[in-house]
């Protein structure tokens, strides 16, 4: 059984970085091979394919409709989130 969360969208701005995480993605800085080999070794196969949804996601929330009022995620992907925050920073 997964243990999900409900986050309001407050609390979404303050505890994930989707802002960073739209604009790394989508900006140059993606397409090099130095990211894309510590992409393959910091994060496995499942880690990646999940994260392509999350890139899509922040792309919503940052440029299209915004946060919504209310989230529910398991608490994997939160932690997802955060770790995606932390490579996205250190490119």
């Amino acid at each position: 059984m997964k243990m999900m969360i409900v986050l309001t969208g407050d609390e979404i701005k303050e505890r994930i970085a989707y802002p960073l995480i739209c604009e790394t993605r989508y900006g140059s800085r993606w397409d090099t091979q130095r990211r894309k080999r510590r992409w393959t070794q910091q994060f496995s196969e499942k880690e990646r394919d999940k994260a392509s949804k999350l890139f899509k996601l922040a792309h919503k929330w940052y440029l299209v409709s915004g946060v919504p009022e209310e989230v529910t995620m398991s608490i994997d992907t939160l932690a997802l989130w955060q770790k995606l925050e932390g490579f996205c920073a250190s490119l």
